[in-house]
C-alpha cells in the first residue's frame, strides 16, 4: 500500500472514531473494546526492554497495550495510540513472545495464553508508519477538547490566571 492511500485510509478511521467530549483515556478504551469485541487492557510499566516504549499483546481474551510508567502523560497518551493504531488497523503481530520477555511484561499471565506481541522498533515499516499517523491524528482530535478537568493552583490568586490559561488552551470551551 502506498503512503498517500495510507493516509487517507487513516485518517477516515480516526475521524470515525467516538471521541468522547470530555476525554478520558481509560473510558475510551473500554468503549473502543466494547466495539471491537475485546477487551482493551492498558498496563503502565518501566520497559526497560531495548528502549522499548510501547508494545502490543494479543492473548486469547483481550488486547494489552504496555507504556512506558517513567515519561509525560503526553508521551504515554501518544504509545497507546500508536498501539491502538496497530490494533485498529488489524496488523498482525509479527514476534513470537519468549519466556523471559512474557515473564518480564506480562507478570502474573500464562505464557500460553498470549499469541504474540507486537513492539515499535522501526518507522519504516508501513504498519509502524501507519500506527504513528493514527496516534498523531487522535492526539489531534482530542486536543481540540475541553479538559475533563480544570487545573486548579494551590495559590486561590492564581485561580483567575490558570482559568484563563485552560481557555486559551482548550480553545475556549469547558
Amino acid at each position: 500500500m502506498n503512503r498517500e492511500q495510507s493516509r487517507r485510509e487513516c485518517s477516515a478511521l480516526v475521524a470515525g472514531l467516538d471521541l468522547p467530549a470530555l476525554f478520558d483515556l481509560q473510558d475510551f478504551c473500554a468503549q473502543l473494546g466494547q466495539h471491537i469485541g475485546r477487551s482493551i487492557v492498558l498496563m503502565s510499566q518501566s520497559m526497560v526492554i531495548g528502549g522499548l516504549c510501547g508494545s502490543w499483546m494479543r492473548t486469547s481474551n483481550a488486547d494489552y497495550v504496555f507504556y512506558e510508567e517513567d515519561t509525560s502523560l503526553l508521551h504515554q497518551q501518544h504509545i497507546v495510540f500508536h498501539e491502538i493504531g496497530h490494533i485498529l488497523r488489524a496488523h498482525v503481530p509479527g514476534k513470537e513472545l519468549s519466556k523471559d520477555l512474557a515473564r518480564t511484561i506480562a507478570a502474573g499471565m500464562k505464557v500460553s495464553d498470549v499469541f504474540r506481541v507486537l513492539g515499535r522498533d522501526s518507522y519504516a515499516e508501513d504498519d509502524e508508519f501507519e500506527a504513528e499517523l493514527i496516534a498523531t491524528l487522535i492526539l489531534r482530535r482530542i486536543g481540540r477538547q475541553p479538559l475533563r478537568e480544570v487545573p486548579r493552583a494551590t495559590d486561590p490568586s492564581a485561580d483567575e490566571a490558570i482559568a484563563r490559561i485552560t481557555t486559551s488552551l482548550s480553545r475556549g470551551e469547558r
